[in-house]
């Protein structure tokens, strides 16, 4: 697989002008150094270090200011600095510099966690940092097309289709660069796999705080990939894994903060209900769960993956706030996938693997509709044109979400 050129390019050239400090944040392995590298260093002719290597961290352990002024150049020359995090106080020396001085877009801050789970960048750089997020490949970024975002629009008619081949092939291979070019199924869950393990038991390990069970991470990870259409609670995890509610509570937290999975409240008890918690690529997923699951199971679950990808994604690089996912479980059995939330729009999701939007299929989303009479609904179907079900209900092609 070639290069592939990534939609946020326009987003971080955007905040360039705005912040003196940049942020992009991402899982492991999802383009961050390959996009500094090959993309971003070339545009600002800047300079480039990593904490991955031991000498540069050693540096900024012993001597951060020195670091940042020799290989900025005393602050003339655009630095960029990959999985920042692994040398904490260099935010506090950042803070520092560009306290003094005020130059927009003259520091780039990569990150394989959530800074503010790590380091405290919120408080040492509020107002100073514009955090971004790397997204798994899009659609679009596997086809390389140009950017376009469907679900911030809800335009699904005007863009060009995607391919059923790439829909498929990303549905199993998930959007991951290093892995989806893969095509040997086994070699890429062979090094899916090994890619978990060095997440549990070396980054897990990184997280400040309490201390971190590397097995527990790693078997919360192939409990919900073994459940991956079900809402699987604390205690139902807790029993599997034989700890404590707690224990589970404090593991799901830090796999958020490594971005490894998705937290989906219920629109229904947003707060106290209890959410479903999902692996953040189909590609992952897929090595992460066992071989007995149903495959129409699976199927589903690999493409609400990649509708969730596809909606974050959308709504980051189009330099919109973020929206909230839901999902939409009523005590009585009516169910959809996902609602998504935005200050103007409400909008019901429901991923078919087939064609069938029959009225008992139905059921769910007119349940959502009619207790939430501001908002719309959407069937993602494998069909080749969409239609209107009524005013208020829409099916749209798999091949028109990205």
């Amino acid at each position: 697989m070639h290069l592939k050129q990534r939609h946020i390019l326009n987003l971080i050239k955007k905040r360039a002008k705005i912040f003196p400090v940049l942020g992009i944040l991402g899982v492991r392995q999802v383009g961050k150094s390959t996009f500094l590298l090959e993309e971003w260093k070339k545009i600002n002719n800047a300079n480039y270090i990593t904490f991955d290597k031991k000498e540069i961290a050693q540096r900024a352990i012993n001597s951060p200011e020195q670091l940042l002024l020799s290989e900025s150049e005393d602050q003339t020359i655009h630095l960029i600095i990959d999985e920042a995090q692994k040398v904490s106080h260099i935010f506090d020396s950042i803070k520092a510099l560009v306290d003094e001085d005020r130059r927009l877009g003259a520091f780039t801050l990569s990150g394989s966690t959530d800074f503010s789970a790590i380091t405290g960048i919120r408080e040492s750089l509020a107002g100073r940092i514009g955090i971004s997020k790397l997204y798994p490949l899009t659609l679009r970024e596997v086809t390389q097309d140009k950017f376009v975002s469907p679900w911030v629009s809800l335009d699904f008619i005007s863009i060009t289709q995607s391919s059923h081949k790439t829909i498929d092939k990303w549905i199993e291979r998930g959007g991951m660069p290093t892995f989806c070019k893969l095509s040997d199924k086994d070699e890429r869950i062979n090094l899916i796999n090994s890619w978990i393990e060095v997440i549990c038991y070396r980054d897990l390990q990184q997280l400040k705080g309490a201390k971190y069970n590397s097995d527990v991470a790693y078997n919360i990870l192939i409990y919900l990939a073994a459940n991956c259409d079900r809402i699987v609670s604390n205690a139902d995890l807790a029993q599997y894994i034989s700890v404590s509610s707690h224990t589970i509570k404090h593991h799901l937290i830090a796999l958020e903060a490594l971005f490894i999975i998705n937290k989906i409240p219920s629109i229904e008890n947003p707060h106290h209900g209890r959410p479903k918690y999902m692996v953040f690529d189909s590609g992952v997923l897929n090595a992460l769960r066992p071989s007995n699951v149903a495959n129409l199971q699976a199927r589903h679950a690999n493409l609400i993956c990649l509708l969730i990808n596809e909606i974050y994604a959308q709504y980051e690089y189009a330099g919109k706030i973020r929206p909230k996912l839901f999902y939409y479980n009523t005590r009585g059995g009516a169910k959809i996938d996902l609602v998504l939330q935005t200050r103007e729009q409400l909008v019901g999701i429901e991923c078919l693997i087939n064609d069938d939007v029959s009225e008992y299929r139905q059921r769910g989303m007119k349940s959502f509709l009619e207790n939430y009479q501001n908002a719309t609904g959407y069937f993602i179907a494998p069909i080749d044109r969409g239609y209107k079900i009524n005013e208020r209900m829409q099916v749209i092609p798999w091949n028109n979400i990205g």
